[in-house]
């Protein structure tokens, strides 16, 4: 007596129709719906953990760049070829006034100009060594926060007036209105001398800075120490950090034989190492993630060759080349990662989108926050980077999770499948 088998109708496309392919795979998705919801929601839960994680990490590394260059150094300078090194006084950059009328035809840069010497500084009795900058306090106004730390008093506006650290004011026993004395020696090894009233005193919260560092007008420094039109540095900076890396080349363009262009990442390397360190490690987070969300993609499609033995058994009886049950499968993959991908997208541009508005706020970490410079609210980077990467992998990811699983069609054997229970 022959044993009667009951077969639901296949689903898989018995010919390469490309357009039935893609209905069947729809339907079969649904055939275990709380299956593909779980499989889905896991790829949708990697793409919005992942997107969203990565537009923290890109905010954060943004609002750190923007803190540190924004402070005091500039997003880049321009400096004699061995400041760096040798920090003398005689090497700087000239003619000084013309490259920075040349710079500043770029649109969106702003430039500052500064020298520094070596002074001792005097009131009364009392006496320090202090490093002189001068500067242009408009034009550097516009490019570092440095100047908005006034505590008392105010930023120097005449030629005969200073800006002095606080700390620098308790060790000299300074107030406002007093007259310092700077004592130094000039470019061509006479003496240097200057006489300011301090107009202000600042606090920037870096105590090395504050005691060490006196702000004056940029002729005054030229003038006292026999510099004329020369600078030790051109800070740079543009209004979008972002048009700094394009800019490059035409930056460098007709700059002196004897100085050099250095960007941030060479002034700051301190920064771009601490970056690529937390770099790294969220590589290894975020793989951990996908890892672990294909294996259950794998696992997904190991129970549907199972459950669907009998019907591929079927297929593969009324002449139905493995290679198109194969392509079907793969088709189903597809379906699910654009459901899950769909799903997590929707709700990871939603969420950083409204963060990027909004601003996370730190709590407990904002007095850290501000003892490094860094904004009270962490917002979000919204980049086709972050957006993209998890999905990608996922896709691959289940592409190819789909495929290994679906060799074991090609040693079907239509006979034991009809069979199998």
């Amino acid at each position: 007596m022959t044993q009667a088998v009951s077969l639901s109708a296949p689903t898989s496309a018995p010919t390469g129709d490309t357009g039935l392919t893609w209905r069947l795979a729809w339907r079969n998705l649904w055939r275990n719906p709380r299956r593909t919801w779980l499989t889905a929601g896991g790829i949708a839960f990697a793409s919005l953990l992942v997107t969203l994680s990565m537009s923290l990490q890109q905010g954060s590394y943004d609002a750190m760049v923007s803190s540190a260059t924004g402070f005091y150094l500039g997003q880049a300078q321009i400096n004699h070829n061995l400041y760096e090194d040798e920090g003398k006084l005689e090497q700087t950059v000239a003619p000084a006034g013309e490259l920075r009328r040349s710079l500043e035809q770029i649109s969106g840069l702003h430039v500052a100009p500064r020298v520094q010497v070596y002074a001792l500084a005097s009131v009364g009795q009392r006496s320090f060594g202090a490093a002189v900058v001068g500067v242009d306090f408009e034009a550097e106004q516009k490019l570092v926060s440095f100047f908005d730390r006034v505590t008392q008093g105010r930023l120097p506006v005449e030629d005969n007036e200073v800006l002095i650290g606080e700390a620098l004011s308790r060790n000299l026993g300074a107030q406002l209105g007093d007259e310092l004395v700077l004592l130094g020696t000039g470019k061509e090894g006479g003496i240097g001398a200057l006489a300011l009233t301090i107009a202000g005193l600042y606090a920037s919260g870096r105590p090395e800075l504050d005691r060490s560092l006196v702000f004056t007008q940029l002729a005054s420094v030229q003038n006292g120490f026999g510099l004329g039109d020369e600078v030790h540095a051109l800070v740079l900076g543009f209004d979008d950090i972002d048009k700094l890396a394009p800019n490059l080349e035409r930056l460098s363009r007709g700059l002196p034989d004897n100085a050099e262009l250095r960007t941030w990442q060479q002034l700051l390397p301190e920064v771009v190492q601490s970056i690529e360190l937390d770099r790294i490690s969220a590589v290894l987070f975020y793989g951990s993630i996908l890892i672990l969300v294909t294996f259950s993609v794998v696992n997904t499609f190991i129970m549907i060759i199972f459950e669907r033995t009998r019907e591929f058994g079927m297929l593969l009886a009324l002449g139905t080349r493995p290679a198109i049950i194969m392509r079907q499968v793969q088709a189903e993959a597809l379906m699910m990662w654009l459901v899950g991908t769909a799903i997590g997208l929707l709700l990871s541009n939603l969420l950083v989108g409204w963060a990027a508005v909004q601003g996370i706020p730190l709590g407990m970490m904002e007095e850290m926050a501000e003892q490094y410079y860094m904004p009270s609210r962490l917002y979000p980077a919204i980049s086709l980077y972050a957006m993209s990467l998890a999905p990608l992998v996922l896709l691959f990811g289940t592409q190819l999770a789909a495929f290994f699983v679906t060799l074991r069609v090609r040693r079907l054997k239509p006979v034991e499948a009809l069979r199998a229970e």
